[in-house]
């Protein structure tokens, strides 16, 4: 059984705790934040071990009760926790982004080479049903050659005071770092390819990315966050030289007829996305290979995320250097 440690008991956590305990490999052996009730919350439901502090302290203290560590903490503190955790030897699984730069993912993944320590990042957008689902209609050979990808994405802006960080850019790196950042990574797993052209268009809380391929291929996004608050809204196009693709978060409903009114309910993607990740993350652990997606996908997503912004700032669209995605 592999023992993990959750840093972060804030949004998202729950859903995370919740895959954990589902897994056969894995137990949550740790539920740690700086909030005592945050904390608290998380262990109560699991079993696990409450603590309220620093991560570096408590790998000092328990390092031998830790095999690996997930962070999900806000994205300016994932570079800080994920090189405790790899100067620690604990394998980590970590929140999209890997980190607010590309350099600075960089370093972490030469860290976490240097040390023998997988990385993954959690770009759990690869593992929704319906989104595997396109994946597996393309790597069959259904689809053809693909041509043309468009997502569109509505969600509500965050006003959980414990997630005010996500309003503030220098905290969240931004739309295009802290949400666009997914989009762009289905794109490279899609194509299974590297954009050399990106242009941007930006108005608050709303980013528009146009993504050209050597191919001849292109992928647009709309990403807008500032709905009311609820349920947000997802799309994705794929269209093949040979057939096409959809799918949604919308239109996978059920009707349940109990007497008087059906009520509908809709399949919560995003929850049997996280238990996939986690599946993926302790199979790659137990089997001792590099888990996917792993590092140097996620730093080419930042790489993209950052031609975006220059893009937004400029008004142009920004070549890409060919070599600029390989990261050996």
């Amino acid at each position: 059984m592999i023992r993990l440690a959750l840093i972060g008991c804030g949004r998202n956590a729950s859903v995370l705790a919740d895959a954990i305990d589902a897994s056969e490999n894995c137990e949550l052996a740790f539920a740690i934040d700086i909030h005592k009730q945050a904390a608290l919350n998380i262990a109560t439901t699991t079993h696990a071990e409450p603590y309220v502090g620093d991560l570096a302290q408590l790998l000092q203290q328990r390092s031998q009760d830790i095999d690996a560590v997930v962070v999900n903490t806000p994205n300016d503190q994932h570079a800080q926790h994920a090189s405790a955790a790899i100067s620690a030897g604990k394998h980590l699984l970590i929140e999209k982004p890997l980190a607010l730069t590309s350099e600075t993912a960089g370093r972490l993944h030469d860290q976490a080479r240097s040390s023998n320590t997988l990385l993954m990042v959690a770009h759990t957008f690869r593992f929704m049903p319906a989104i595997r689902q396109v994946r597996r209609a393309l790597d069959a050979g259904e689809l053809g050659r693909p041509g043309m990808l468009r997502i569109h994405r509505w969600l509500p802006l965050s006003t959980d005071s414990s997630s005010g960080w996500e309003n503030d850019t220098k905290r969240s790196g931004g739309l295009a770092i802290h949400e666009s950042i997914h989009e762009i990574d289905q794109a490279l797993w899609l194509f299974d390819g590297h954009p050399n052209q990106v242009h941007a268009v930006a108005a608050p809380n709303h980013i528009q990315i146009h993504l050209g391929f050597p191919s001849g291929a292109m992928a647009i996004f709309n990403v807008m966050a500032g709905l009311p608050s609820g349920e947000g809204y997802y799309a994705l196009t794929l269209i093949g030289s040979l057939g096409s693709a959809y799918a949604d978060d919308h239109h996978n409903m059920q009707l349940v007829y109990r007497g008087g009114r059906p009520e509908a309910f809709a399949t919560y993607q995003h929850a049997l996305g996280v238990n996939a990740q986690i599946e993926e993350f302790s199979a790659a652990i137990t089997q001792q290979r590099q888990p996917n997606p792993g590092a140097p996908d996620a730093i080419a997503a930042i790489k993209i995320a950052e031609a975006t912004n220059r893009s937004v700032l400029t008004g142009e669209s920004v070549r890409m250097p060919a070599d600029d995605h390989a990261y050996e």
